[in-house]
């Protein structure tokens, strides 16, 4: 159970991070695409969602390429 909260505090955060991924139909691809990467790299900044976001995105290296697509800004309207 406090896997799956865990898991959910990261989604959430992913969220914050990059409002676009808030559709509907990405919040599964996010779940999917950065799952084990919160777990293999950030496992104890886990269950605090903000640590777990700043990790994720400063280790944009070693993330799996579906995850790092999460964490890519929209482009900015002119």
């Amino acid at each position: 159970m406090q896997l799956k909260s865990a898991f959910f505090l990261v989604m959430i955060s992913l969220s914050l991070t990059a409002p676009a991924l808030c559709q509907s139909g990405l919040r599964a691809q996010q779940e999917q695409a950065c799952q084990d990467d919160a777990y293999r790299l950030c496992p104890d900044e886990i269950p605090d969602e903000a640590r777990v976001a700043n990790c994720l995105g400063r280790q944009k290296a070693r993330l799996s390429p579906a995850c790092r697509a999460m964490f890519k800004q929209p482009p900015r309207q002119r």
